[in-house]
């Protein structure tokens, strides 16, 4: 069953709201922590709701809601968000309440927007949609989670349009408490974070949103979500392992290594990790391959991927890939079949194939 992505909103560390496509400009900075540029709220969320609201629930909400109205305002048959944090900030803000308090709570909200499912049911709530609505929180596989459960309700006939979401937070006591970890390297330029080959990345955070509907549009380049796979290794991660279960992942479409004209990567400038990439890169795809890489604009989250389909989507609708993505110089620039290829701490792997016109 085709899955076509009709309209898509993320918002990021870059200006990437403002339209489906790319920015005139990619944002550098210098650190080990990337925020979002958020829009203005105003226009999208009632300002009596703003007040109260916590950041991510608001992320969440206008990305959701840019996507509906990219979407032409259709009104989806399910809500499928995947998160690999939840509302972290207003949990730690609901817990340090009852701590300095004695276990006395002076302010529910906190915990009400504490729970991992807060996006999914106020963006329901806002739009009076009574429909499928689920939370899947599965560390790194959790937005593929999220797009798996909405290919399945296309797939049975249970849906026609799905709206489908990854979103994820990063609030300052979960970059201290994995810094003992060695997660986070020294403040660098984001453009930088390939060259370097210390351990350690760059913390991020998103929320990316997409109309899946089992529907082509009229414009004639569509985008096909063909299939999704995710599984799990020993770590490290072995090269062997992560061939055999491509292989096996590809020939369910009738596809090769070979057939996989662009590759988008997870790299993020970890040295503990990246060399698998490189592996892959030399002794597995196509020499000819055109090799994209993206965590240097978005930073390193659970839910990445869903930056990373955005960036991949929009890639194969304007048939160009921008310079600020390309790993590799490759003549290739007008991908048929582009596999997303992500690998979370060398245990966690993740497959996203999509596929150019209405195959």
């Amino acid at each position: 069953m085709p899955a076509f992505i009709k309209s898509s909103c993320v918002i990021s560390p870059q200006h990437t709201h403002h339209a489906e496509g790319f920015p005139a400009e990619m944002k550098e900075v210098v650190a080990n922590r990337l925020s979002c540029e958020e829009p203005d709220y105003k226009s999208l969320i009632n300002p009596l709701q703003l007040r109260r609201m916590p950041r991510i629930l608001k992320m969440g909400l206008a990305a959701s809601q840019l996507c509906i109205n990219r979407a032409g305002g259709v009104s989806p048959d399910g809500i499928v968000v995947g998160t690999g944090l939840g509302c972290l900030d207003n949990l730690e803000k609901f817990l340090l309440e009852v701590l300095d308090n004695n276990e006395h709570v002076t302010s529910v909200l906190p915990f009400i927007n504490s729970t991992h499912n807060a996006v999914a049911a106020q963006i329901a709530m806002l739009l009076k949609n009574h429909n499928y609505n689920v939370t899947y929180c599965h560390r790194a596989f959790s937005f593929e989670s999220a797009l798996l459960d909405a290919l399945m309700l296309l797939q049975e006939k249970q849906a026609h349009h799905v709206l489908v979401g990854g979103i994820d937070e990063c609030t300052s006591d979960f970059v201290h408490l994995h810094s003992y970890l060695g997660q986070w390297k020294e403040p660098l330029s984001n453009f930088q974070l390939l060259s370097g080959k210390s351990p350690g990345t760059i913390a991020g955070e998103g929320s990316a949103f997409f109309m899946i509907s089992d529907e082509v549009s009229g414009g004639g380049n569509d985008v096909n979500i063909a299939g999704i796979h995710t599984f799990l290794t020993s770590a490290p991660a072995d090269m062997t392992d992560v061939v055999r279960e491509s292989d096996l992942f590809l020939e369910q479409y009738g596809l090769r290594k070979q057939d996989m004209d662009t590759v988008l990567l997870g790299l993020n400038g970890d040295s503990r990790n990246d060399g698998l990439y490189h592996q892959l890169m030399e002794h597995y795809f196509d020499s000819n391959a055109q090799f994209l890489y993206y965590k240097h604009l978005c930073g390193e989250y659970y839910t990445s991927s869903a930056f990373a389909l955005w960036l991949a989507s929009a890639i194969m609708q304007s048939r160009s890939i921008p310079d600020v993505v390309s790993f590799n110089s490759r003549s290739s620039q007008s991908p048929e079949n582009l596999l997303i290829y992500n690998l979370h701490h060398n245990t966690e792997h993740s497959l996203i194939l999509l596929r150019y016109g209405r195959l």
